[in-house]
């Protein structure tokens, strides 16, 4: 299975990831990747374009061909929202890119983590791109977009605190993901 947990900062992806990584994919093949921002390229739009479709293409290749699990935290929908954001990238080639690999590949699920802003402004500890709760408002409208737009069959959007807080997390994507994982057989 591929599996790509998007949202902002201070969500819970990555703790997350590691609950999955220890109590959900038991098999080796497991490979978790956590993408940053494009490095000081002449052209860092088109070095992330290339940067998430090489590892689209790798990472289905190694799902359906040697049943690995893959596991983003953050991948291609966050390069949308902040490279839009931060830099002024045009998302639309990202969304085409996530067309072109998503759409109708069973094999594939995606996880937005959200929050009440003032909840991710509170537990922010100063590393965040987001500087008040208007700008993690702003970020969330876009994740919540950029979701939406997403082509993949299997889509889950957990809000934190109407899930009744982080701890319900885990056995939500549980669910979700035993229900997709019978829908890819």
């Amino acid at each position: 299975m591929l599996l790509i947990i998007e949202g902002m900062d201070r969500c819970g992806k990555s703790t997350l990831v590691e609950q999955l990584r220890k109590n959900y994919f038991t098999s080796p093949t497991t490979i978790v990747h956590h993408s940053s921002s494009p490095p000081k390229v002449e052209d860092p739009n088109e070095w992330e374009l290339d940067h998430y479709r090489s590892l689209f293409m790798v990472s289905k290749n190694l799902v359906n061909k040697y049943n690995f699990d893959i596991i983003f935290d953050r991948f291609h929908l966050g390069a949308a929202v902040y490279g839009e954001k931060y830099r002024g990238a045009n998302s639309t080639p990202v969304y085409e890119l996530d067309y072109r690999h998503l759409s109708g590949y069973k094999n594939a699920a995606l996880i937005l983590l959200t929050d009440k802003p003032s909840n991710i402004s509170a537990r922010d500890d100063g590393d965040s791109l987001e500087s008040n709760v208007e700008e993690y408002r702003q970020t969330a409208r876009a994740f919540d977009h950029a979701f939406a737009a997403s082509s993949a069959r299997h889509k889950l959007n957990i809000h934190i605190e109407r899930n009744g807080g982080f701890e319900n997390t885990y056995p939500s994507v549980v669910e979700f993901l035993d229900m997709a994982k019978e829908e890819m057989q």
